[in-house]
């Protein structure tokens, strides 16, 4: 397990290396940007606080996997309570969720670089009991330097893309060689587990436990809808050209009273979104800058963060962005939970199994082509009593995957004793 003396790992390094002074400028930027010093040297595995309590650490890449492990989270603090947590992300639009999200006394760090320096620091400061990979991540040093250093590493509500199961050559050969120095596949599916044993990972560490996203979310009360004043229909973690073609639907529909509400996945592209929507001249009012909702807009341009679980709540009917252009789809969980009408494009590959259950259970619509998006669309405005079944059924099949939580706890107990 875990043999790092082979030429795929030299040229990776030898890769890293070359690229270093492109690397150590888009760091700096990304980090000027953010307004977060921290983030530049965390990154190189520097300015890290020195631990001596053998923190439970769990890494997740993005906004995402953080707000699906949150449940996780909790239930760690309350069974476990003697074991102190770590969380660490890679954007820095997740660092800012998880200080509004985490509990009290879970700290967050940056996600240093793949560098064998940085990850040996990171490593060395921190000094985790065991180490918690969210999904899909497959760090070549970082998991040579864990098996290295003795931190037991797992992976878990693993996933593979197509893309990633698909590799070959050299990249291949790195992926197997981080499989080997995994001390268990904690996988989302029947499908992920045997991808991962196709890819590299021995059959003996890896484990079908299901999909962490059907773990119900942390107590803290009901969610409270986002109320505008109006009906609307919510189009979430939009990509680009998805605004453009979902203003131009909307604006050939029958709205009436209604208000289409745009929340993409990356606010920082609102002034390249308002540009496209210029051309449609249609009304638009941005959340940021504070322009109210009033009786002539058409669009509601939402570009804050930390928001868009209320406004699923309050939301007629959801569309998952990613999904009508070629991005693999997000989380159709969340609104499922909340029990709303959930719409989709074609390209659900990142969320194959769990589009394909909702759909399955009439719990979900998919559309093929923008044509048929406005159909449903106008489906929808025209108040048709079966899209309100969609919510209803996706609530009861969420309640159904309760007991996923509690075989995560089980598996990651193990972990939780060991100093």
């Amino acid at each position: 397990m875990g043999q790092y003396g082979s030429r795929s790992l030299l040229g990776y390094r030898l890769a890293w290396y070359l690229l270093t002074p492109v690397v150590l400028t888009a760091n700096a930027w990304q980090a000027f940007r953010a307004g977060e010093v921290r983030l530049f040297w965390q990154r190189l595995g520097l300015a890290l606080p020195s631990r001596r309590d053998a923190p439970l650490w769990l890494h997740v890449a993005s906004v995402g996997e953080l707000m699906a492990v949150l449940p996780l989270i909790a239930a760690l603090r309350k069974r476990y309570s003697h074991v102190p947590l770590l969380v660490t992300t890679f954007t820095p639009t997740a660092a800012k969720v998880a200080a509004d999200r985490l509990p009290s006394g879970v700290p967050h760090l940056y996600f240093p670089l793949d560098w064998p320096g940085a990850t040996r620091r990171f490593l060395r400061a921190v000094r985790p009991r065991a180490a918690l990979i969210v999904e899909t991540e497959l760090w070549p040093n970082l998991f040579a330097r864990a098996f290295h250093e003795a931190v037991p590493l797992l992976i878990i509500n693993g996933r593979l893309s197509s893309r990633t199961s698909g590799t070959r050559g050299w990249i291949r050969r790195l992926y197997v060689g981080c499989l080997q120095s995994v001390t268990a596949v904690l996988a989302r599916s029947e499908q992920d587990a045997d991808a991962y044993i196709q890819l590299g990972a021995a059959p003996e560490r890896v484990q079908t436990l299901g999909n962490i996203k059907f773990a119900p979310p942390p107590e803290h009360g009901q969610t409270e809808p986002v109320e505008l004043g109006r009906p609307y229909l919510l189009a979430a973690s939009t990509h680009d050209d998805e605004e453009r073609q979902l203003a131009a639907v909307w604006q050939g529909l029958e709205r009436g009273a209604h208000l289409l509400v745009i929340a993409p996945r990356h606010p920082g592209r609102r002034e390249a979104i308002l540009q496209e929507l210029r051309s449609l001249k249609m009304e638009v009012a941005v959340r940021s800058r504070g322009e109210p909702v009033t009786v002539t807009t058409e669009i509601y341009l939402v570009d804050t963060l930390g928001e868009m679980e209320g406004f699923m709540a309050g939301a007629r009917l959801v569309f998952m962005g990613g999904s009508l252009v070629a991005r693999g789809g997000h989380n159709i969980l969340e609104p499922a939970r909340l029990g709303r009408p959930i719409l989709f494009g074609p390209h659900m590959d990142n969320f194959r199994q769990e589009s394909a259950l909702l759909l399955q259970e009439e719990a979900a619509l998919q559309v093929d082509t923008v044509d048929e998006l406005a159909s449903v669309l106008q489906w929808a405005l025209d108040g048709k009593v079966s899209i309100e079944r969609l919510g209803t059924n996706a609530r009861r099949v969420m309640s159904r995957q309760g007991n996923v939580l509690e075989r995560y706890l089980e598996v990651i107990g193990h972990y939780c004793n060991r100093e």
